[in-house]
């Protein structure tokens, strides 16, 4: 899952002002946000997200991951180096498509491009980096302080705990960036139905979710469609179970349909998935209208707030429409569906060596 706040974007921009200065470093020409390479310019992206390894390359968004752990325990000379590695599985994917992780192509892309030995092994004890870096002693002086500030917030005084995050970040962001900001809540983003290519039974969950005060947005990459999703740590859980549950209830309702009103074909098929979903956005609609004057105050500052918030993930969205051929008759029977469709309840079911991966 992807991070959003004032923390959080600080360290991306002072990793991707790393990333430049690596690249240049290794001769390749740097232009703003993309580098030069064989000709071809590529983006220099990079995103915090929360998981088990510190860092990964995801090819097919051409964008480097970086542990969220690293902003408040690693040196600025140890987050270089996990930038070297998961920019040589992003060279290594340039120049060879695909081959094995940490195989001798990987290796030979660490040599060429004077990546240290230790660059290139998978595993990384974050310690033992820390300990082997010389010379960085702000860096060194400001992980100390929120290593002591994060143990505080662990304290059982609530009041003594959010005091120490608080006081953690505000570290952080001057160290980073220079740039202070108040206690916020991060915005989340997380990738959900991923396959080869947008299809409408997506563009069907993707209008179905906007409903669960999330922001959700249909990612396109090479060869790669998914749903992003971005919004409160509960929210974006909420609607991974919601995109996966309709993900089979609408070939469920779709199968139900066809036998019960003959309906066969592609077109009908979209027709009635895009029918469910504008079926169930008829009912939230309704049932929004009963809300009380205070909850619909309170529902607009929280969806304004969100699209503020989804600003820092997306400086630009783009909207495409479906150019397909509709069948009036599935778009009808779908409408009926989604207008009874009803979200069944989900049930949610510390090692230091962790990995650096390529996705």
């Amino acid at each position: 899952m992807f991070i959003y706040d004032s923390t959080t974007l600080a360290f991306i921009q002072k990793s991707e002002t790393f990333l430049r200065e690596i690249l240049k470093k290794a001769g390749i020409t740097v232009r703003k946000s993309r580098f030069e390479f064989n000709r071809y310019l590529y983006p220099i992206t990079v995103v915090v997200f929360e998981g088990k390894e510190w860092g990964h390359f995801n090819a097919p968004y051409l964008q480097i991951g970086l542990n969220r752990k690293l902003i408040y325990l690693a040196k600025d000379s140890v987050v270089r180096d996990v930038l070297k590695h998961e920019l040589a599985h992003y060279l290594t994917h340039i120049m060879y498509k695909d081959v094995r992780p940490h195989g001798t192509e990987f290796k030979e892309v660490c040599h060429r491009f004077g990546f240290p030995e230790d660059v290139a092994q998978a595993t990384m004890n974050l310690d033992e980096s820390n300990l082997s870096k010389e010379g960085d002693l702000n860096s060194e002086r400001i992980l100390e302080k929120v290593k002591k500030l994060l143990m505080l917030a662990q304290s059982s005084n609530s009041h003594e705990a959010e005091l120490a995050t608080i006081k953690a970040n505000e570290l952080l962001l001057r160290h980073n960036l220079d740039y202070l900001s108040d206690k916020e809540e991060p915005i989340y983003m997380d990738r959900f139905l991923i396959r080869k290519r947008k299809d409408t039974k997506i563009t069907a969950i993707y209008s179905i979710l906007k409903h669960f005060i999330v922001r959700p947005v249909i990612s396109q990459g090479k060869n790669s469609c998914c749903l992003e999703v971005s919004g409160s740590l509960t929210n974006v859980k909420l609607a991974g179970y919601v995109a996966n549950f309709l993900d089979q209830e609408l070939d469920h309702l779709w199968e139900e349909s066809r036998k019960e009103h003959g309906l066969s074909g592609l077109q009908a098929k979209n027709s009635f998935f895009l029918g469910v979903a504008e079926g169930f956005n008829e009912k939230m609609k309704k049932s929004k209208m009963s809300y009380s004057e205070a909850d619909k105050k309170a529902l607009i500052v929280v969806e304004k707030k969100l699209d503020f918030d989804t600003q820092m993930i997306y400086k630009r969205l783009s909207f495409t429409r479906s150019g397909h051929q509709s069948d009036y008759n599935a778009n009808l029977v779908g409408h009926g569906k989604g207008l009874s469709l009803t979200i069944r309840n989900a049930v949610e079911g510390k090692g230091k060596n962790l990995y650096l991966t390529e996705r």
